[in-house]
């Protein structure tokens, strides 16, 4: 524990300023607390019942009345993220033609979704990831298995997540509910007269659940911090009795970081920080493909929180150009006693990671003492500036490389 144990008294003392004239918690409850169907139905976080959702959203023959449209507008945005050697036609294609022969199913062969489409022939599998994380190889033997099912077919393979979480097979591509959540507003503005009210209020409430649940809001982010800053032991018995203080965790990994003039952070989810160096936002070239970060920000450091513990990370995220990817790949792995890395799994242009290490454990089902793991992470911090100190000046001979056109002096 990170906070000394309450007296029966100090402990109600806490819980009755944590609810009486609690302006911020008014303000929190306010902006999420709407009825939501979604919620009413117990079904905000589970896996199966998004996936049926969705599915029943991208079939152009479900009650919606809407033919292609969600599909087609999904479709096009994921085509646009995706790098053309991964996709099965462009979003210049897919624009100018109809969709014919298109077929949703659920749970083929244990795939969360599958589209297939006759004209344009496609196939696009989609892997849907909210409360759990990958399970081992599932990626890889669900390619295999439409690699198998569907022979020649143009296809994708898409990694569906709250975050835009890393897959563990390159031709897998991360896909955000933030994106769907993104697209599907756009479709509701755009369309709002052509869709039923009916549609359209199941839509919105999927709209607010999306944004309210999976989604940085920085209003909702600023409450949350400032009822848990005046509101830190109430919460902390309340995490007890019925909770994990993970997020409470992270947040306070994210704040340790923002305050270190050292580190330029890059995102936060409810289970991972991620950040760079300072130092390198004027080195590395903007080359990163990820469309919501800053694209200087392709090799990255990490700090996860999972159910047993903490853990350190370093991975290569994909970008625009891989010649110079996989030279920076082979600098830093090249003497791995000098940055501490070393190619963890396969070798891939996607998604390569560099190292991984625990920062502090605790027992699952148990709470994290706070303090003992900050200590934990800026011990790690200090090591990391160390031992990264000589990535800029390792790779700047690459980056010129790279800059100087061919045949120039």
């Amino acid at each position: 524990m990170a906070e000394e144990e309450l007296s029966s008294d100090e402990a109600l003392k806490a819980l009755e300023r944590f609810v009486v004239e609690n302006d911020d918690l008014l303000a929190l409850e306010e902006r999420i607390g709407r009825f939501n169907i979604f919620d009413a139905l117990g079904i905000a976080r589970r896996e199966l019942q998004h996936s049926n959702f969705l599915a029943w959203l991208l079939d152009p023959a479900e009650s919606h009345g809407q033919g292609a449209l969600f599909l087609k507008a999904i479709l096009m945005d994921l085509l646009a993220q995706t790098p053309p050697e991964l996709r099965p036609l462009s979003p210049v294609e897919l624009d100018g033609v109809e969709l014919r022969g298109v077929d949703i199913r659920r749970e083929w062969r244990k795939i969360d979704i599958l589209i297939t489409c006759e004209d344009p022939k496609f196939v696009i599998a989609i892997e849907n990831k909210i409360a759990s994380g990958e399970h081992r190889k599932q990626l890889s033997r669900y390619e295999k298995v439409v690699n198998e099912g569907f022979g020649n077919l143009p296809r994708q393979f898409v990694y569906l997540t709250i975050d835009g979480d890393e897959p563990s097979e390159e031709k897998w591509v991360p896909y955000t509910y933030g994106d769907i959540h993104r697209v599907l507003t756009r479709v509701r503005k755009t369309h709002a007269t052509a869709i039923g009210q009916d549609v359209l209020a199941f839509l919105d409430h999927y709209l607010r659940l999306i944004r309210s649940q999976f989604m940085d809001d920085p209003q909702i982010d600023e409450l949350c911090q400032r009822v848990y800053k005046n509101h830190r032991q109430a919460l902390q018995l309340i995490y007890e009795r019925v909770g994990s203080p993970m997020a409470g965790l992270v947040a306070d990994i994210a704040e340790t970081i923002g305050k270190d003039e050292r580190w330029h952070l890059v995102n936060r989810t409810s289970k991972t920080v991620v950040f760079i160096p300072k130092a390198w936002l004027d080195v590395f070239p903007p080359i990163g493909a990820r469309p919501t970060f800053d694209n200087r920000a392709w090799v990255v450091l990490r700090l996860d929180c999972g159910r047993k513990g903490c853990y350190f990370g370093v991975s290569v995220w994909p970008t625009t150009n891989r010649e110079l990817r996989r030279a920076v790949i082979k600098e830093l792995i090249s003497d791995s006693d000098k940055f501490g890395c070393r190619v963890h799994g396969k070798l891939t242009d996607q998604w390569t990671r560099l190292h991984k290490s625990v920062v502090a454990r605790w027992n699952e089902g148990d709470e994290p003492d706070f303090e003992r793991v900050i200590a934990k992470v800026q011990k790690r911090l200090d090591e990391a500036e160390r031992r990264l100190g000589g990535v800029p000046e390792a790779l700047r001979p690459i980056f010129a490389e790279q800059a100087t056109p061919a045949g120039s002096p």
